[in-house]
């Protein structure tokens, strides 16, 4: 069985909202440095509201959430807001691309909210859109992609900040098979190169069977559960890929 990390970036306790307790029930999770997760659970379960607490969207009723050693739970909203912005990188299920703006730029928004030049900015989130493989569409306007560029290019925006902590939600969704293999190949990668707590929210057991070990959620509860048998098909990374793992990383700040 695969065990919560014993020294985890994100770690929640207690988790309960509303108040009565009927959507989270003391939900928690605890994820390691370099440790890419998944979150699986049925509509209906509490995934959804469990992300918004994780991501800060909404505060819980009840429970602690600390981030790097650092108790969120226990800080002024000012302090909570600036510690979720600089240190976690969010993926919603709709991708939520801004869609007068180039892939490029969208993908850069993240740096240029944090007061990095455009130009920089712009170099940067091309190192991410390569990763991804849709460096190609850079120039393009985010209207006129499909689904499933638009999602990496939404993975790609909420990493070029080189968070901490990444929430995704089904990343693989809509994907072809061997895009999806890629893309989980490519997450798991990011974990161990830099040191993310990779956090993906899933109802497919298939894409939780990607990661390194699957946290069950069901009534508003969690519970650890072992890694599901990854696929066979899923390689390690190639040598293209890790050199650009080593740009990425180069080019990385906290």
């Amino acid at each position: 069985m695969s065990l919560p990390s014993d020294n985890p970036i994100l770690n929640a306790a207690g988790l309960t909202y509303p108040a009565d307790g009927s959507v989270l029930r003391g939900a928690g999770l605890a994820v390691g440095e370099r440790e890419a997760v998944a979150v699986l659970g049925e509509a209906g379960s509490g995934k959804s509201t469990l992300l918004a607490v994780l991501s800060g969207l909404i505060d819980p009723a009840a429970g602690t959430l600390w981030a790097n050693g650092r108790p969120l739970h226990a800080m002024e909203p000012e302090q909570r807001i600036e510690v979720f912005r600089r240190q976690f990188g969010v993926l919603p299920q709709d991708c939520r691309i801004l869609p007068e703006l180039t892939v490029a730029e969208n993908v850069a928004l993240p740096l240029r909210l944090a007061g990095m030049s455009a130009a920089h900015a712009v170099e940067r989130s091309r190192i991410w859109l390569e990763r991804f493989e849709i460096e190609r569409h850079a120039p393009r306007r985010a209207a006129t992609l499909t689904a499933p560029v638009l999602r990496r290019a939404a993975l790609a925006r909420a990493l070029v900040n080189d968070p901490l902590v990444l929430l995704a939600d089904e990343p693989l969704a809509g994907l072809a098979a061997q895009t999806a293999e890629s893309t989980a190949r490519i997450l798991r990668s990011i974990a161990v190169s830099h040191g993310t707590a990779v956090v993906v929210f899933t109802r497919d057991p298939m894409t939780a069977a990607y990661f390194n070990r699957t946290i069950r959620l069901a009534d508003g509860r969690t519970d650890v559960q072992p890694a599901g048998p990854r696929p066979a098909a899923v390689p390690v990374l190639s040598g293209a890929e890790a050199s650009r793992a080593a740009r990425a990383t180069a080019g990385g700040h906290r």
